[in-house]
C-alpha cells in the first residue's frame, strides 16, 4: 500500500477513489488514488481540501488526475504529495482572491489549517497568530492559550527579517524560510513555507507550514 504522497507505476489513466485504504486513517481524511499516463498517485486529504482542488480543477477545465500530475510535477523531491497539493491550494485561493474571483474571510482559511495534519498556523499581517492546528502544538509543545492571538515573535523569529514583510510585494507564490525559537532547555528550529493570502476586503494573511 502507498504512503502518503507517492506516486506508483501504473498503465491506467483514470481517477478513482481508494479501495485499501489504511484502517488507521482519521474518519475526518478521504483517500483517492488518482492515475494518469502510467502512474498512480495516492493522495490523503481533508474533505476541504477535496473541495478546494476539485474547485480549481473545474476552473482550469482540467480533469482531477491531470492537476493532481502536474502538481506533481512541480513540487520538491523533499515534500510528500499530499503536502505540496495543501500549498498549491492556498496559494490558487490568494491567486484567485487576487482576482477578485473569491473573497474569503479568515474564518475559512483557519479552518483549511486547523482541519490539516501538517503542522500549521495562519498570520495576520503583524505576524499575529489567527488560528493554529494541533499538530503545531504536538510539534511545538506550546499551549494554544500561549500562541493563539499573540504574536509568533512571542517564541519564534524567521531568519532573515525581510523575509515576511516582502510577501505580498512579489507576484504570489509560496516562500520557503526558516524559524527558530528558543523554549526552556532547548532550541527548536524548522524549515517553513510561507503562502501569502488574501481574504475579504483585500486582508493580508498567510498560511505557515512546518516542513517535516
Amino acid at each position: 500500500m502507498a504512503s502518503e504522497g507517492d506516486t506508483l507505476t501504473d498503465t491506467s489513466s483514470a481517477a478513482s477513489p481508494a479501495a485499501d485504504a489504511p484502517r488507521d486513517i482519521p474518519s475526518g481524511w478521504e483517500q483517492r488514488i488518482l492515475q494518469l499516463d502510467g502512474k498512480r498517485y495516492s493522495l490523503r486529504l481533508e474533505p476541504e481540501f477535496w473541495s478546494a482542488l476539485e474547485a480549481i480543477a473545474t476552473r482550469r477545465k482540467l480533469r482531477l488526475n491531470r492537476l493532481v500530475a502536474e502538481v506533481a510535477a512541480r513540487r520538491s523531491a523533499t515534500v510528500n504529495l499530499s503536502s505540496a497539493v495543501r500549498t498549491f491550494c492556498l496559494g490558487e485561493i490568494e491567486r484567485s482572491a487576487a482576482a477578485r474571483s473569491v473573497a474569503l474571510d479568515a474564518a475559512s482559511i483557519a479552518a483549511l489549517i486547523e482541519n490539516a495534519p501538517a503542522p500549521g498556523l495562519v498570520l495576520d499581517a503583524e505576524q499575529i497568530v489567527l488560528a493554529v492546528n494541533d499538530a503545531f502544538l504536538h510539534w511545538s509543545g506550546i499551549k494554544r492559550a500561549l500562541v493563539l492571538r499573540q504574536k509568533l515573535a512571542r517564541h519564534f523569529r524567521f531568519q532573515g527579517a525581510s523575509t515576511f514583510d516582502d510577501l505580498w510585494t512579489r507576484p504570489a507564490r509560496e516562500e520557503q524560510t526558516r524559524i527558530v525559537g528558543i523554549m526552556p532547555g532547548r532550541v527548536l528550529a524548522a524549515e517553513v513555507t510561507l503562502v501569502p493570502l488574501l481574504g475579504a476586503r483585500g486582508r493580508r494573511l498567510c498560511g505557515l507550514w512546518v516542513r517535516a
